[in-house]
């Protein structure tokens, strides 16, 4: 199963990488949300964990799970939004803009890829 971070911090994407891999996901990282809709027609992940707070990219993470919404063949895909931010109005904008599963760092990783794996995922 294909997974597509968008994490603009390395250590943050080695760490997801480690948990993620030995699990068995093939796994794609983007420093960014701008070519969100080219990168998920090219590489065509059933999940994407996206980042709120993304340095250097136009897009922030609820524009970038709004933009994965829009994109054809990925109306269901599984949308895991990661932040720092805290509140529940960050949880309520992340849902509204299309997420399935909210995760404010820090985090277990072991505890999101066990959301992962028992989360209903469409693979057509």
């Amino acid at each position: 199963m294909k997974v597509l971070l968008v994490e603009d911090e390395p250590d943050m994407v080695a760490l997801l990488e480690a948990t993620l891999t030995p699990a068995g996901f093939e796994v794609r990282s983007e420093r960014g949300g701008d070519r969100i809709a080219d990168v998920l027609q090219e590489y065509d992940p059933q999940v994407v964990i996206v980042d709120v707070m993304l340095f250097g990219s136009e897009l922030d993470g609820f524009a970038v799970v709004e933009r994965i919404r829009r994109v054809p063949g990925h109306e269901r895909t599984l949308v895991v939004v990661l932040t720092a931010l805290s509140g529940e109005d960050y949880r309520r904008r992340a849902l509204e803009a299309g997420a399935d599963i909210f995760v404010n760092k820090p985090f277990s990783p072991l505890k999101l890829l066990q959301k992962i794996q028992s989360a209903e995922i469409v693979t057509d």
